[in-house]
């Protein structure tokens, strides 16, 4: 059994190798278990040299490696009865000891069963090879593959800083704290939209006249149509020709409205106010929910760029991705 360990790599520390006569060499043995992954037990037909207290050193190991809550492998005789006498107890208060220690080692957990000393290493190699793959453990590994100390302490710091950093991430994407009282949502805004049309009785050659148009939009109809630009990055020159077609879509039976009421038509060149796209931006930024891009650009581009925040993505996500139909 032992060569099948070591061709395992495992390395086998064997409780016969420590004569366990005084509570000395007891703390010695309950050292060595502490150290180990697995605890293999093999029963035949002894129950082994006895304690002070009457139980043998081998029930004793197993209950603390029990009690440390170790993976257990047990091998037991499956035919005692046939086993030659010289290999069982003579004594029959050590047999009845060696059948409790049976029945318990066999109640609440899987064993194997061997009835020949041939099959022990095949049943040892894959037994410990599946409780090695399901319970995978500590192990141990040269000293020269141990990080020294320093570089432990920088690879904790290190762990400590992406933890910090991940919750950063995880708050940013959180609705951020104040802005409780600042128009948002559902809330609603005013803004005005420009034209150029005639009038009903017009020429159709005549100069078009300007047509400010007043509409309303929510603060999230105005974000979910212009976030998706600003996944990178936007230009505020283009995010004005979007406020426009924003405008457009969400305002359309408004500014028909407006013109059949006006008595207009040949409507065109419609274009959003510098002022109000202004508005947008620093209540945007002021809601957590854009930032300056930090993208290099060159000397000679004097527009300013926009991009999302973290809890800006989340929410541009939350309310343009398609729902699931009820």
């Amino acid at each position: 059994m032992i060569p099948t360990l070591m061709e395992m790599d495992c390395i086998p520390a064997g409780m016969e190798l420590f004569p366990a006569a005084d509570e000395e060499q007891w703390d010695f043995i309950k050292k060595v278990i502490d150290d180990c992954d697995y605890y293999l037990l093999l029963i035949g037909g002894r129950y082994g040299s006895l304690s002070p207290e009457g139980i043998s050193y081998t029930e004793m190991e197993y209950d603390y490696a029990v009690s440390k809550g170790m993976k257990v492998i047990a091998l037991v005789h499956g035919e005692p009865n046939n086993l030659p006498q010289i290999k069982c107890e003579k004594d029959s208060k050590l047999q009845n000891k060696l059948e409790k220690f049976r029945e318990k080692v066999c109640t609440g957990r899987l064993v194997k069963f061997w009835t020949n000393k041939d099959q022990v290493a095949g049943i040892v190699a894959l037994s410990l090879t599946k409780t090695i793959k399901m319970h995978p453990a500590i192990g141990w590994v040269r000293a020269s593959l141990v990080p020294s100390e320093d570089s432990s302490q920088e690879i904790l710091k290190l762990r400590n800083e992406i933890t910090i950093l991940e919750n950063k991430i995880q708050n940013l994407k959180s609705k951020p704290d104040g802005i409780e009282n600042l128009s948002q949502g559902d809330d609603e805004i005013m803004l005005d939209i420009l034209y150029k049309a005639h009038k009903a009785n017009d020429d159709r050659y005549a100069s078009k006249n300007s047509y400010q148009v007043p509409v309303t939009l929510t603060w999230n109809q105005i974000f979910s149509f212009l976030s998706p630009s600003l996944i990178v990055e936007n230009s505020e020159e283009n995010l004005l020709s979007l406020l426009g077609d924003c405008i457009y879509v969400n305002c359309h039976e408004e500014i028909i409205e407006f013109f059949e009421k006006n008595k207009l038509k040949n409507r065109s060149n419609r274009r959003a106010y510098n002022e109000d796209l202004r508005t947008i931006i620093v209540q945007f930024r002021a809601l957590k929910l854009i930032e300056l891009s930090t993208k290099k650009h060159p000397p000679s581009d004097n527009n300013i760029y926009w991009s999302l925040t973290p809890y800006g993505d989340q929410l541009m996500t939350e309310l343009n991705a398609i729902k699931k139909s009820s």
